[in-house]
């Protein structure tokens, strides 16, 4: 094949490519005809341009190569924000970033045309992977991400990759750079002074690398080091520079004035403040008895796959209601508002606080701790039950891998695990390719009846019939539950998003459906049993800018304040029993504290850690890894509060118990 029909058949490729591309983005988001135009003619002008064998000067072309690391630098960023909201001093450090990976593709080829061409792809492929990381799951790609690969490869195929104008739109402008790199002209010399350059090129990258992870950098660039809100780090610091200065929190920095023997001091002097707080919260969880029974209840506990209810953000009309039951349960039942510390993905974080009582606030920005940190004995909820007679056991209807979930379970002190990849689901109905809830909680029921008479079970089931994936197409659901107040023009221009949020609302209505069938089966039993169900955290933001929209609010204000930000995070929880255990409306609560107000309600004998961590609530009803509540009920973003007082305590205490495990305070996590 001549050059020239080379030349030809990757233009009549490109072009086709990037019509492809506009097809799918006139599907996803409607006919818009500016851009339907714009995008036909920069299609066809990209493929005229490659086709013609054109250069550009080769005086002309260092200063062309000097500017292209600059427009790749502005296409990552449009991704997801736009490049103006970096300062002159941020942008000019990403800039350098993408210069260095230009001039190592460079020195190895040769030619600043296989420069130029090949090394807008970098950044293309990575931008790309990030923005549909963050439309699934409303957070950026993160270095800790590469430990959870394993997991996302087995969810990927229920999510749709839906190309939007601006996903084309920054690909078109990736493929005018490469476009413009491959008419440079202008040679490296011979190969040993190529590889001189390589290899100066490479410890510059090291440099650059380290620098970025340094507090003068910070200083020097004004970076945000504000950490636990990834998108507003990623949008002021630049993609690659909060990426790269995140590779630093790969592992959990030491508390300030962290010791063995200061952790050790903060168990003993605390507890006697804690045991007055814990002896009164026995006393209402008892309801005055002066005795408390000694029989033990079986505890299930549900952490349903995004599970929440969208009217947080305002009552909007639908059809009929999506949760009837869940709202019914009045008698013997506690309820509330739970904060978590994710958003549309992440799932084994908020199973992480609840098992566990720590807290993700203290830990890097968008780690996973079972991926991450968790890689032997931990005392958990599990390990305190067994440790009271409990026969324990970790459901999930889904890949034992997910997580690690198969290694993690065994570490919180599990006696069994149930599986769907293991056989442990063979009668299961699916629903989206999904062991759905009714399925799940029969399982709950077939554990309880087949264990000892005479030992009490704590089930814990993470479910997955509400997992992501709501915009596609599914033969055995359709939407049962629709918006009542969208308008035509809504539908027409957000159509996928809004169906797809109607399908979300659908499988919440299945999921109240299912609970109802379990609960009724329970209340026929006469052994006494508590089941606990909550959210692990809202859907992505597609489904949840719909109810905005209905309810006629801006989607791009909703994060402006700290009173908005936490409606994101906000999940109900309902904890029911079988018998008498009074009523209680708890009006904030985060997931760390949780598993202290079931020890309370259950009437067990808590942990010295569960007492001190409600001697911590009272202080601090709220701890999330985005935001705080004070004792006055008022919400707050994260500052210097971490680093002094109370909070830092628990930072020593966690770090005791999930770091520094050779020196673990005996006796206090654990009996």
């Amino acid at each position: 094949m001549t050059k020239s029909k080379m030349r030809r058949g990757v233009a009549v490729a490109a072009a086709l490519l990037m019509i492809v591309l506009e097809i799918l983005a006139v599907r996803n988001e409607g006919f818009l005809a500016g851009k339907a135009v714009l995008a036909l003619l920069l299609s066809l002008l990209a493929g005229g341009v490659i086709a013609l064998d054109i250069t550009i000067p080769k005086k002309l072309s260092p200063l062309i190569f000097l500017l292209l690391p600059a427009a790749s630098a502005c296409c990552m960023e449009f991704f997801t924000h736009v490049p103006w909201d970096l300062t002159p001093a941020i942008f000019f450090l990403n800039y350098l970033f993408y210069l260095v990976i230009y001039l190592i593709i460079t020195t190895i080829s040769g030619n600043m045309c296989w420069g130029g061409m090949f090394a807008p792809v970098f950044p293309a492929l990575v931008g790309t992977v990030n923005y549909f990381i963050v439309s699934f799951r409303s957070s950026p790609l993160v270095p800790w991400d590469l430990y959870s690969l394993r997991t996302a490869a087995s969810v990927a195929d229920n999510y749709t990759l839906d190309v939007s104008w601006r996903l084309y739109f920054v690909l078109m402008g990736f493929l005018w750079i490469a476009i413009l790199g491959e008419k440079l002209r202008f040679s490296f010399g011979s190969i040993r002074r190529r590889l001189i350059q390589v290899v100066l090129s490479a410890a510059l990258m090291a440099a650059f690398v380290s620098y970025v992870q340094t507090e003068n950098c910070e200083e020097v660039f004004g970076l945000d080091d504000i950490l636990f809100t990834p998108n507003v780090l990623y949008r002021n610091n630049g993609f690659m520079v909060a990426y790269l200065a995140n590779l630093q929190y790969l592992h959990i920095e030491k508390p300030q004035g962290y010791s063995a023997d200061a952790a050790q001091k903060l168990a003993d002097t605390r507890m006697a403040a804690a045991d007055k707080t814990s002896e009164q919260t026995d006393s209402d969880a008892a309801d005055d008895k002066s005795e408390k029974d000694t029989d033990k209840p079986n505890i299930l506990v549900i952490m349903n796959e995004a599970f929440s209810d969208l009217s947080v953000y305002g009552d909007f009309a639908a059809t009929e209601d999506y949760m009837p039951f869940w709202r019914s349960l009045k008698e013997n039942t506690v309820r509330g508002n739970l904060y978590v510390s994710v958003k549309g993905g992440n799932t084994a974080n908020t199973e992480f606080e609840f098992l566990t009582g720590s807290t993700m606030a203290f830990l890097p920005a968008g780690s996973v701790p079972y991926q991450q940190f968790l890689n032997g004995q931990m005392p958990s909820l599990a390990s305190w039950l067994g440790s009271m007679g409990y026969t324990t056991a970790a459901l999930h209807p889904y890949y034992s891998t997910g997580w690690s979930r198969d290694k993690v379970y065994q570490y919180l002190g599990f006696d069994k695990q149930y599986f769907r990849d293991t056989g442990d689901f063979p009668d299961a109905t699916l629903l989206r390719g999904w062991v759905d809830d009714a399925s799940a909680f029969d399982k709950l029921i077939e554990l309880y009846e087949k264990k000892d008479a005479d030992t009490p079970l704590f089930a814990f089931e993470v479910t997955m019939q509400n997992h992501g994936g709501y915009s596609k197409e599914y033969e055995d659901l359709t939407n049962e539950i629709q918006f009542l107040d969208a308008t035509q023009e809504m539908r027409s221009v957000h159509q996928v998003q809004t169906e797809a949020t109607e399908k979300y609302l659908t499988l919440i209505k299945k999921t109240d459906e299912a609970l109802e069938e379990l609960i009724s089966y329970f209340e026929e039993e006469d052994e006494k049993t508590i089941i606990l169900m909550f959210g692990d955290h809202q859907p992505a933001e597609y489904i949840t800018n719909s109810v905005l929209r209905v309810l006629g609010e801006d989607t791009t204000t909703r994060n402006d304040t700290t009173d908005k930000l936490k409606t994101s995070y906000e999940v109900p929880f309902v904890m029911w029993a079988n018998y008498d255990i009074g009523e209680k409306e708890v009006d904030a609560i985060s997931a760390n504290y949780l598993n202290s107000l079931l020890a309370d309600t259950a009437g067990l004998e808590k942990t010295d850690y569960q007492k001190w961590l409600q001697k911590l609530e009272v202080e601090y009803p709220v701890i999330t890894a985005n935001f705080y509540q004070d004792a006055d009920g008022t919400f707050h973003s994260w500052g210097e509060e971490k680093q002094s007082g109370i909070l830092n305590d628990y930072a020593i205490l966690q770090y005791n118990n999930l770091v520094d495990k050779k020196h673990r305070i005996s006796g206090f996590f654990q009996p």
